[in-house]
C-alpha cells in the first residue's frame, strides 16, 4: 500500500514538470529577461527619466572625488561631460533655465529674490516647463526635494502628478515640505527629518508604487536634494570624515588683491588666517553631506534594477552652479563668471550609451529641458534657448578620451552666454554712460561723489593745519572723514579757553547762580583755571579764609618728603640714594607704609562723616533761609577769596596760550555725553514706537474706532497668513554693518551659532564678503577644438579675457593683449547673444574662428596682439 503511494506521488510529479517544461517550451528562450519579473507588453516602450540635482556642487573642488559609489554607476556606466556650464551661477536663475530651457534674460529670473517663484513666473513661464510637457504625453511625473528659492509652499506647480516640494530655500533639519498641497513640517531628528534620506525614501516608494498601479506609463522623476548647499549639516555617521581633506587650495585660492579684475576682486584683499581655517571646514562639511547623496545614488539604482527599469531609464545627474571656496581671496560664495562657479558636473547614464564615453563638447544647463523632451520623444518647442545634446551622447558609439570632440550633421554650438545680474535703471544709466576708464568712479554712491569734491580741497589734506577740525583718508576706493588730533604745547594745567562765547555762556549761568542762592552783599570773583578751583576745594564755615586754613592745617601728605617721582611716561625714578644705601631705603619704605595706614584712617573716617551728614540732612526750607549757605556750596561751584583771585591773576599771566595753538576743548567730554544722550533718547522713542506697533495703538484713531488683525485671529483653517519681513543678520551686527559699507559689497556675519551640528565652528566670529552690486555681467564661453575661452564685459564697462589653454585658472587678465579686430569680433557676439531668443538665434559658433582664419590665428599686427604661439 505504502508503495503504490510513493509511485502515484512520483508519476504526478514527473507529469507537472514535464507540462511546464512543455508550456515554457512556447517562448522566447530570453523569458526570464522579457516576461518573467515585470512584463514588457504591460510597460510602456518610452524610456524612464530620472534627474538628479544637487544644490552648490562644485565641479574643480574636489567634490566628486568624494563620491565613489556614483562614479561607479554614472561614470562608468555612462557618459561624462568636461565642458558643462550653467548659465547664471545663482540658484533660482539657474534652476529656471534647467525648468524651462531659456537663458535668463528671457524668463527674467535675474536672482534669488526677483521674480523667483512671482506671479510672472506661475503665469507665464511655469506652465512651459518640461514637466508639463511630459504629463500631456502620458508620462507619471514627480519633484522631490528643493524647487525655487522663494517657493511659499502655497500651491502645486502644474505639470507634476507626485508633488513634494521644499518651501523656500535648502535646509537639512527644521523644514516644510508641501505633499501633494498638505503642509508637512519637520524637526531635528535624523533618523524621521534628515531631508537627503527623506527625499531617498519617498523616492524608493514612488518608484515601487508606479511600477505597481501605472506600469503602463513611463516615469518622469527629478530628485533635487539639499546637499552641499548651506547649513551643511551632515548625516551624523559621516560627520568625522575629511578632516584633512585640502582639493579646495587650487592655484587662484587665497590669490588677492586682483587689480587686472573687476572691481569686487581688486578690492578684496587676502584672507586672514580664520578666514582660511573656515574654508578648511567648509570644503570638510560639503564633503560629508555629499555621502547621504552617494547612497541615495545608489539606492535609486538599486531599486531600478530590482523593478528590472535599469536598462530603460536615462540618469542624469548634475547641479545647478559651481561653487567657491577661498578663491581669489573670497571666502565662500558663487555669482562669479569664472570655472569655479560656471562649471557644473554632468554625468548621463541610459540605453544605447556607451560606457566610460568623455564628451568634451560644450553644454549647459539650457540644454537640460530640450534634451529630456527629447529622451521622450517629445518635439523640443522652438522658445526654447537650449539644445538637447542626446544627439551627441549617441554618436559617441566609441570610447571617448575627452579629446575629440563630436561632429554632428547639424553643427553643434560652440559658445554659450553667461549672464548674472538685474539691468536696473540704475546700472542701465551706468552702463550708458560708462567707459572702460570709469570703472573705479561709477561704483561710488552719491555720498561719495559729494565728499570726494569736499575732500579734493587744501583745507581737508594731511598734515593737519591750525584750527583745521578735519582731514580726508581714502580706503578701499572710498573716502573716510577723520578728526584731527592735536598735541598741544601747553601744560595741561594751562587751561586755554576755546572761545569767547562759551566763556560767556559760563559766567551767565554763575551769575544766575549768584542771583538764586548768594546775598547782595557777596562779591565774587570768577574762578578761570583748574588749579584756584582745586585751592578752594576747602571744608570750613567761611569761604573768606580758605588760605590760612590750608596754611594752619599740617596733612601727613605735606609732612611726607617725596624722594620718588612718576614721570610722564609712567616710570618711576627715585633719588639715587634709595638705591645705593639699604638703610634709606628701609626708612623710606616704612614712611610710605605708615602714610599709607593713615590715609586708610583718614578716609574712613570721611566715609563716617558723610553717612552721618546723610542721615541728619537739613530740610530744603532751612537751606533758602539760610545767609551762610554760599560760603560752603559756592567754593564747589568755582568761588574763592580775594587772596585766590589775585594768585590766579599771577597764574593766568604765566599761562601763555598761543593764538595758534588749537583750543583747549574742556568740555569736548560733556559735549561727547550729550550726543550719547540723543542717540538713546533716539532709540528709546524707537523702542517704544515700536512697542506700540505691536501692540495696535497705531491703529487708534481720535474719530474713528480700529482694531488690530494679525496672523493669531483665526485659530482654524482657512487661516490669515502674512509673509513677515526678512530679517538680515549681517545689518544687525556692527562688524558686518561696518565692513558692508564699503561702496556695493554684500556681507555677512558668520560665528559659532551657524553651524547647529558637528563638526562645529570654534575660532569666533568674523565678517566677509562675498559679492558686490556692480557684480552684473555677460560673457562669452567657448570651447572647440581650437579655442577654450572666457571674454566678459561688466556693467562697468570693464572687459576681461582669459586663455583656458594657457591659463586654466584665470590667473591674468589678457585682454590689453588681444588684437583690435577680434576685439571688436567678440564685443559684436556678445552683443547678439545678450538678446537672443529661441533655439535658433541663440545657437552661436564664435565669429572669432573664422575671423582668425583669416588672420593666421592670433598672429601680432600690432603691438597690442596676442600672439597663441608665444609663452605669457
Amino acid at each position: 500500500m505504502l508503495l503504490s503511494s510513493t509511485t502515484c506521488f512520483f508519476w504526478t510529479v514527473l507529469s507537472s514538470l514535464l507540462c511546464v517544461a512543455e508550456f515554457r517550451s512556447q517562448f522566447p528562450k530570453n523569458y526570464n529577461k522579457q516576461y518573467f519579473h515585470h512584463s514588457r507588453s504591460l510597460r510602456s516602450e518610452r524610456p524612464n527619466i530620472i534627474m538628479i540635482l544637487t544644490d552648490d556642487q562644485d565641479s574643480l573642488l574636489g567634490s566628486m572625488k568624494a563620491m565613489p559609489k556614483t562614479n561607479k554607476i554614472m561614470r562608468d556606466q555612462g557618459a561624462l561631460f568636461t565642458n558643462a556650464f550653467t548659465t547664471t551661477p545663482m540658484c533660482c536663475p539657474s534652476r529656471s533655465s534647467i525648468l524651462t530651457g531659456l537663458y535668463t534674460h528671457n524668463h527674467n529670473t535675474y536672482t534669488n529674490n526677483g521674480n523667483c517663484s512671482s506671479v510672472e513666473w506661475q503665469q507665464v513661464h511655469e506652465p512651459r516647463t518640461f514637466g508639463v510637457h511630459l504629463k500631456n504625453h502620458g508620462y507619471t511625473t514627480a519633484y522631490f526635494g528643493k524647487y525655487l528659492n522663494e517657493y511659499n509652499g502655497t500651491y502645486v506647480p502644474p505639470g507634476w502628478t507626485e508633488w513634494v516640494g521644499l518651501i523656500r530655500n535648502s535646509r537639512f533639519y527644521n523644514y516644510s515640505l508641501n505633499f501633494n498641497g498638505q503642509i508637512v513640517r519637520h524637526g531635528d531628528n535624523y533618523y524621521k527629518d534628515y531631508l537627503t534620506d527623506v527625499i531617498a525614501n519617498d523616492t524608493v516608494t514612488f518608484l515601487k508604487q508606479s511600477r505597481r498601479y501605472n506600469q503602463s506609463s513611463p516615469v518622469l522623476m527629478v530628485i533635487s536634494v539639499p546637499a552641499p548647499h548651506g547649513p551643511e549639516d551632515a548625516a551624523p555617521q559621516y560627520q568625522h570624515m575629511f578632516e584633512n581633506n585640502r582639493d579646495h587650495r587650487t592655484p587662484s585660492w587665497n590669490v588677492a588683491p586682483n587689480p587686472d579684475k573687476q572691481w569686487l576682486l581688486n578690492v578684496t584683499d587676502r584672507m586672514l588666517p580664520i578666514h582660511q581655517k573656515f574654508t578648511d571646514l567648509l570644503q570638510r562639511r560639503r564633503l560629508q553631506t555629499l555621502q547621504s547623496v552617494d547612497d541615495l545614488v545608489e539606492r535609486v539604482h538599486a531599486e531600478l534594477h530590482t523593478l528590472g527599469e535599469l536598462e530603460n531609464t536615462y540618469t542624469i545627474y548634475t547641479s545647478d552652479h559651481g561653487y567657491h571656496i577661498g578663491q581669489y581671496g573670497l571666502v565662500k560664495g558663487k555669482a562669479m563668471p569664472y570655472e569655479f562657479d560656471v562649471k557644473i558636473p554632468l554625468l548621463v547614464r541610459g540605453p544605447n550609451i556607451r560606457h566610460k564615453t568623455v564628451i568634451p563638447n560644450i553644454v549647459a544647463n539650457v540644454d537640460f529641458a530640450p534634451t529630456i523632451l527629447d529622451m521622450a520623444g517629445i518635439k523640443v518647442p522652438e522658445h526654447m534657448d537650449g539644445r538637447s545634446f542626446l544627439p551627441l551622447l549617441l554618436a559617441a558609439k566609441e570610447s571617448n578620451n575627452g579629446r575629440k570632440f563630436i561632429n554632428l550633421t547639424d553643427p553643434w554650438r560652440d559658445t554659450i552666454l553667461l549672464e548674472r545680474g538685474k539691468l536696473t535703471k540704475t546700472l542701465l544709466d551706468i552702463y550708458n554712460n560708462g567707459g572702460v576708464g570709469v570703472v573705479q568712479d561709477i561704483s561710488k554712491s552719491p555720498k561719495q561723489i559729494r565728499l570726494g569734491r569736499v575732500c579734493a580741497r587744501r583745507d581737508r589734506q594731511q598734515p593737519c593745519k591750525p584750527k583745521q577740525r578735519w582731514y580726508c583718508e581714502k580706503n578701499h576706493e572710498k573716502w573716510y572723514k577723520k578728526r584731527c588730533r592735536y598735541q598741544s604745547d601747553q601744560p595741561k594745567s594751562c587751561p586755554c579757553s576755546s572761545s569767547k562765547k562759551k566763556l560767556k555762556r559760563e559766567r551767565k549761568k554763575q551769575r544766575e547762580f549768584l542771583h538764586k542762592y548768594a546775598t547782595k552783599s557777596f562779591i565774587p570773583k570768577f574762578i578761570r583755571n583748574k588749579r584756584s578751583a582745586i585751592n578752594s576745594l576747602e571744608y570750613g564755615t567761611s569761604g573768606l579764609n580758605l588760605k590760612q586754613s590750608i596754611a594752619e592745617r599740617d596733612t601727613p601728605l605735606d609732612l611726607f618728603e617725596r624722594r620718588c617721582r612718576i614721570l610722564t611716561n609712567q616710570t618711576i625714578q627715585c633719588d639715587d640714594e634709595l638705591y645705593e644705601d639699604a638703610s634709606a631705603w628701609n626708612e623710606h619704605k616704612t614712611e610710605i607704609d605708615g602714610l599709607i595706614k593713615e590715609l586708610r584712617k583718614a578716609l574712613e573716617d570721611l566715609r563716617v562723616i558723610r553717612r552721618h551728614l546723610k542721615s541728619e540732612k537739613p530740610d530744603l526750607e532751612d537751606i533758602n533761609n539760610s545767609d551762610t549757605f554760599y560760603t560752603d556750596a559756592m567754593i564747589f561751584q568755582g568761588f574763592g577769596s580775594d587772596a585766590d583771585s589775585e594768585e590766579e591773576e599771577e597764574e593766568e599771566e604765566a599761562c601763555d596760550c598761543d593764538e595758534t595753538t588749537f583750543p583747549f576743548r574742556p568740555n569736548r567730554k560733556f559735549e561727547n555725553n550729550r550726543r550719547l544722550n540723543r542717540f538713546n533718547r533716539r532709540q528709546r522713542k524707537h523702542k517704544k514706537k515700536f512697542q506700540k506697533r505691536k501692540r495696535g495703538k497705531e491703529c487708534n484713531s481720535a474719530s474713528m474706532k480700529c482694531f488690530t488683525h494679525d496672523n493669531d485671529h483665526w485659530k482654524t483653517p482657512p487661516k490669515w497668513t502674512s509673509k513677515p519681513k526678512k530679517r538680515r543678520r549681517r545689518l544687525n551686527h556692527p562688524r558686518c554693518f561696518k565692513e558692508g559699507d564699503k561702496q556695493g559689497m554684500e556681507c555677512h556675519f558668520m560665528d559659532s551659532s551657524h553651524w547647529r551640528t558637528a563638526p562645529f565652528w570654534k575660532h569666533g566670529p568674523f565678517c566677509f564678503c562675498p559679492n558686490a552690486n556692480n557684480n552684473t555681467y555677460w560673457c562669452l564661453r567657448t570651447v572647440n577644438e581650437t579655442h577654450d575661452f572666457l571674454f566678459c564685459e561688466f556693467i562697468t564697462r570693464f572687459q576681461s579675457f582669459y586663455d583656458m589653454k594657457k591659463d586654466p585658472y584665470q590667473l591674468k587678465n589678457q585682454i590689453r593683449l588681444l588684437d583690435v579686430g577680434i576685439r571688436e569680433q567678440l564685443e559684436e557676439d556678445l552683443e547678439t547673444i545678450k538678446s537672443c531668443r529661441g533655439n535658433d538665434d541663440c545657437h552661436m559658433r564664435a565669429g572669432i574662428t573664422s575671423l582668425e582664419s583669416k588672420q593666421n590665428s592670433f598672429q601680432p599686427s600690432g603691438d597690442g596682439a596676442l600672439n597663441r604661439d608665444e609663452e605669457d
